[in-house]
């Protein structure tokens, strides 16, 4: 009997991507087309295979989530004005 090694899945096309995070697959379509240099938002990494087929390394997700954190913990601890505006 032959078996056959499976390499773990590296990269995720953008649906599964998407339910990996939570997300609609239309946000990761929508953080694509917005500009490369507003940081703000940006979506994770991405590698373009083909005009049509788009994957997210999984290591890309977790590090845009890692990011998304801690601008989170960054704004709480600075009290943002949607926060103090919330308070008043």
């Amino acid at each position: 009997m032959t078996s056959k090694i499976q390499a773990p899945c590296r990269a995720l096309r953008t649906v599964p991507a998407a339910n990996y995070l939570g997300v609609s697959a239309s946000l990761l379509r929508k953080f694509r087309m917005r500009a490369p240099g507003d940081p703000q938002d940006r979506g994770p990494d991405y590698i373009k295979l083909s005009p049509y087929l788009v994957v997210y390394e999984i290591s890309a997700l977790d590090a845009w989530l890692d990011a998304r954190r801690e601008a989170a913990r960054a704004a709480a601890n600075r009290g943002t004005p949607e926060r103090r505006n919330a308070a008043a």
